[in-house]
């Protein structure tokens, strides 16, 4: 199962009434008036929309946001900045619900949007997602397999190539995969563990501040080799970061400047080919490997 294949689990609420009214509550001594009013609007509007769910049902799934966001544009005089707002509101209860990452559902809702004869998918997606959905998919793959390949037989179990597995594998942008700590990695069971950021409410809330992300065992053994061979165990820290130099956690800028340089080095790989043309080649940077995982499945990949 990956990470954007639609929730099967039940809600472990009684009601999405009890739902709504925990969420609310939690909000409710966690975040200033204002925002707390405006999503009580939004998500009140939502449950006098949304039919009450069957105990078999899962609640909240992505097309029933879908059509309700789709009832909004439709129905009210509302630009599309704000549509997207309520979008993020009601991302965050589905959070909430589901505890599951804000990210992974705004991506499942943009599979859902795609379809839509209503809402427009580029703009939809520039303004929850912050990517472009109209960049050249083939081109940025075709830019980044060399830099996988490269890794994956020149530079196994380094530092850098747990770094552009984990971002591939859980989807997470990089300052999330930066921020592991060794204790998230769980080699028994290849899985690790994601410290959502605080700039989602439902994080900067207390009320989902992590998920746990399936690897491949592939991923799962370069990160050993990583761990055994190649981690530096950090003179001076008070954690114990999972992607390390000599002096505690790699940086932002170290760990980007190592993936530049391998992409680089991927050009020159004799095993590696490109349909690319020798002067549209550039360096892959972190950022673009996120993108990447993220179009490689609303593309359908």
């Amino acid at each position: 199962m990956t990470c954007f294949e639609q929730v099967e689990e039940t809600s472990g609420f009684e009601s999405l009434d009890s739902a709504v009214e925990s969420y609310l509550s939690e909000l409710s001594s966690s975040v200033p008036d204002s925002t707390f009013w405006s999503h009580q609007t939004v998500i009140t509007k939502l449950r006098e929309w949304i039919s009450e769910p069957s105990s078999s049902e899962a609640w909240l799934e992505s097309h029933q946001l879908c059509q309700f966001v789709e009832d909004l544009a439709e129905n009210t005089a509302q630009d599309i900045t704000t549509i997207c707002g309520h979008i993020n509101t009601l991302i965050n209860f589905q959070s909430f619900i589901h505890q599951e990452d804000p990210i992974i559902l705004k991506a499942r809702l943009l599979l859902e949007v795609e379809s839509s004869s209503i809402l427009v998918y580029g703009e939809i997606g520039k303004h929850i997602l912050g990517i472009s959905t109209e960049v050249n998919f083939q081109n940025l793959s075709d830019r980044l397999s060399p830099l996988v390949t490269y890794f994956r037989e020149r530079q196994f179990g380094t530092r850098g190539h747990a770094y552009v597995e984990l971002i591939l594998d859980t989807c997470s942008r990089p300052g999330c995969v930066r921020n592991l700590e060794l204790e998230d990695f769980n080699s028994d069971n290849d899985t690790v563990t994601i410290s959502i950021p605080e700039t989602h409410l439902v994080s900067s809330a207390g009320l989902v501040t992590q998920r746990v992300a399936n690897i491949s065992p592939e991923t799962s053994e370069a990160l050993e080799e990583f761990i055994t061979y190649g981690r530096k165990e950090p003179t001076a820290a008070t954690n114990r970061p999972l992607l390390t130099t000599s002096h505690g956690r790699a940086s932002e800028s170290t760990l980007r400047r190592e993936v530049k340089q391998a992409s680089g080095n991927a050009d020159e790989y004799p095993h590696v080919s490109t349909p690319l043309p020798h002067d549209q080649v550039s360096c892959v940077v972190p950022s673009e490997i996120w993108q990447y995982s993220i179009l490689q499945h609303l593309e359908g990949q």
